[in-house]
C-alpha cells in the first residue's frame, strides 16, 4: 500500500496537460490513449458508517461500486436501485453488496454526497523499441455545481522497468508534481470540494475537559456540543430521510435534559428550570413519531412469533400504524419549522453564548463536581436495585431503567476526566444491566400499545378477527418473554452490582481531589 501512495501525485494548478506532454516528449516516447469520461456519485451514510470501515460506495452508469478506500480494491460491482434522495439497503437486490451493507447500515439510509464529472487519460511511456515502460493515469474530477476541480497522477509501474519508472517520476518530480495523494486522501478531497467533512458527525457523545476547568464552563461546552447535535439533525428529520436522525435529535434532548438535572446548582435555578419544561416540551413534540418509528421497526419481530397463517394477518396492522407515522411526521415537521421551537432553541443558544450570572458551584472545578454527580446517581441506582425482589412490582424496574439512563448520562458526560480503560468497563457493566432493563420496558410498552390497539377494533369482519388472534397471540410471547427478561434482571445486577465493579467505582470516583 506505501508502494501505490508514493505513485499517486497531485498536479498543481500552474501546470496544464499539454505542458505535462511536452515534459514527457523531452525524455520519453509515448502514446496517448483514448479520453475516458464518466459521471460518478458517493453514497454514505449521514454519520459516515462506510467511510468508517474503510469503504466507499458510489454509483456510476447503472452500476454500484464497493470499494477498499486505501487500495480502491473491489468488493463487489452490481446493478442496484436509482439513485435517489436516500436509499435503504433492502432496496438493493439480494446478493452481496445488499448483505454487506444490511450489517454496516442497519436502519440508515444512504445519502448522496457528491457528483463528480470525471475523466481519465491512460498515456503509455514508450522506450527505443517501442515497448511500454511505464504508464501514467491523469485523472480530472469536478464537483457538479461547482469549479472545484481536483486533478493527479498515477504511475503505474511495468515489472523489469524499475530504471525507468525512476526516471519518470523523477521527471514529474523536477517539473513541481510532488505533493503525494492517496486512494483515501483523494476521496476526502473530493468530497471536502462539495462541502462535506467524513467522518464530521458520530452520534456518539464525547467531549474533552480539562479538570481544572469550572463546573460552568464545563457544563455550556457539554450543552453546546448537545445544541450543534440536534441543529445537525434538523434538516434530516424535516426530509424524513431515515429515523435514526430523530432518534439522535431526541436523545441530544434528553442528554440536555439530564444535564439540567443531575449537574445540580451550576446554572442559575430560574434558568435551570426554565429550559428543563422547554426541553421537556421538545421531547413530547418528538415522541410520538419516534415510538411509531420504532414499533415499525418491530415487523419481521412480530412475524417471526407467530406461526405462518397469522403473519399475514398482521399486515393490516403495520399499514396502519404507517399511516399514522406519516401523520405523525408531518405534525412534528410542522412544529419544528414553528415560533415555539425557534423561540426555544434562540433563548437557549443565546445564553450558552454569553457570561450570565452563576450558581453555588459553578465556580467548582468539574472534576470535583463529576465525582460528585456521579456518586450521587450510582448510590441512587445501586439502593433502589438491590431493593427489587420477585415481588416487586413493575413499576420500580422502570424507575430503576431511568436511573440507568442518568448515570449513563453523567458517566459519558464526564468520560474525558478519568481513565478510558476504567470508563469502558464500567460502561460496559452498566449497558448491560441497561438492555436487561430497556428490553422489559420495550416489552411493557409494546404490549400496551398492542392492548390499545386490540380495544379499538371493531368486531364482526374475519379480517378484524384474524387481526385479534394474531394479536392475541402476539400479546402472550410478549408477556412470556417479559417474564424471561425480568428473571435475568436479578443476574444481571448482580453481575454489575458485584465487589469488583463496586471497588472500581470506588477508585475513580468516591475520593478525595489529590
Amino acid at each position: 500500500m506505501k508502494e501505490r501512495e508514493h505513485n499517486i501525485w497531485y498536479i498543481p494548478q500552474s501546470i496544464n496537460f499539454n505542458s505535462l506532454l511536452d515534459v514527457i516528449a523531452s525524455k520519453f516516447a509515448f502514446e496517448v490513449g483514448q479520453l475516458q469520461e464518466g459521471i460518478f456519485t458517493y453514497f454514505d451514510t449521514f454519520d459516515w458508517r462506510l467511510h468508517r470501515r474503510g469503504i466507499h460506495l458510489q454509483h456510476s452508469t447503472d452500476m454500484w461500486l464497493l470499494t477498499q478506500t486505501d487500495s480502491k480494491e473491489t468488493i463487489e460491482l452490481t446493478n442496484g436501485p436509482s439513485p435517489g434522495q436516500k436509499i435503504f439497503s433492502w432496496d438493493f437486490p439480494a446478493g452481496q453488496l445488499r448483505t454487506s451493507l444490511e450489517s454496516i447500515l442497519d436502519v440508515r439510509a444512504l445519502l448522496p454526497l457528491a457528483t463528480l464529472e470525471s475523466e481519465t487519460t491512460l498515456i503509455r511511456v514508450l522506450n527505443k523499441d517501442a515497448k511500454t515502460v511505464g504508464i501514467l493515469l491523469f485523472e480530472r474530477h469536478q464537483v457538479n455545481g461547482t469549479e472545484n476541480v481536483l486533478r493527479s497522477v498515477k504511475l503505474q509501474e511495468i515489472r523489469g522497468y524499475d530504471k525507468q519508472k525512476q526516471s519518470i517520476r523523477n521527471l514529474l518530480h523536477s517539473h513541481g508534481i510532488v505533493d503525494q495523494a492517496s486512494p483515501r486522501h483523494d476521496f476526502k478531497e473530493r468530497l471536502r470540494s462539495s462541502g462535506h467533512t467524513p467522518g464530521d458527525y458520530n452520534s456518539k457523545f464525547s467531549i474533552q475537559l480539562n479538570p481544572n476547568l469550572t463546573a460552568k464552563k464545563a457544563a455550556v461546552m457539554i450543552y453546546k456540543q448537545l445544541l450543534a447535535t440536534m441543529l445537525c439533525n434538523e434538516e434530516g428529520i424535516l426530509k424524513d430521510l431515515d429515523s435514526e436522525f430523530l432518534h439522535d435529535f431526541r436523545v441530544a434532548i434528553r442528554r440536555t435534559r439530564s444535564g439540567l438535572t443531575q449537574i445540580k446548582n451550576v446554572l442559575p435555578p430560574e434558568v435551570t428550570d426554565h429550559f428543563k419544561a422547554e426541553f421537556a416540551h421538545l421531547g413530547s413534540i418528538t415522541g410520538p413519531t419516534r415510538d411509531l418509528d420504532v414499533y415499525l421497526l418491530y415487523e419481521e419481530n412480530y412475524k417471526s412469533r407467530l406461526p405462518p397463517p397469522l403473519q399475514t394477518a398482521l399486515h393490516t396492522f403495520f399499514t396502519d400504524l404507517a399511516r399514522r407515522r406519516d401523520e405523525e411526521q408531518k405534525k412534528l415537521a410542522r412544529a419544528l419549522k414553528g415560533s415555539r421551537y425557534k423561540q426555544i432553541i434562540n433563548e437557549w443558544r443565546h445564553y450558552l453564548e454569553k457570561d450570565g450570572t452563576a450558581a453555588a458551584n459553578a465556580e467548582m472545578p468539574v472534576i470535583d463536581l463529576a465525582r460528585k454527580t456521579i456518586v450521587r446517581r450510582y448510590k441512587k441506582i445501586m439502593k433502589d436495585g438491590m431493593a427489587i425482589t420477585p415481588a416487586t412490582p413493575d413499576e420500580n424496574l422502570h424507575r430503576l431503567r431511568i436511573q440507568g439512563k442518568k448515570l449513563r448520562y453523567s458517566l459519558e458526560f464526564f468520560a474525558c476526566l478519568f481513565p478510558k480503560n476504567d470508563m469502558d468497563k464500567i460502561i460496559k457493566q452498566l449497558k448491560q444491566l441497561q438492555n436487561n432493563l430497556g428490553t422489559f420496558n420495550d416489552l411493557s410498552v409494546q404490549q400496551d400499545m398492542l392492548h390499545n390497539y386490540l380495544d379499538g377494533l371493531r368486531p364482526g369482519s374475519r379480517k378484524n378477527f384474524e387481526l385479534a388472534t394474531a394479536i392475541g397471540g402476539l400479546l402472550t410471547n410478549l408477556y412470556h418473554e417479559q417474564h424471561r427478561v425480568r428473571k435475568d434482571f436479578f443476574v444481571t445486577f448482580n453481575r454489575f452490582s458485584n465487589k469488583k465493579n463496586v471497588a472500581l467505582f470506588n477508585k475513580l470516583f468516591n475520593q478525595p481531589r489529590q
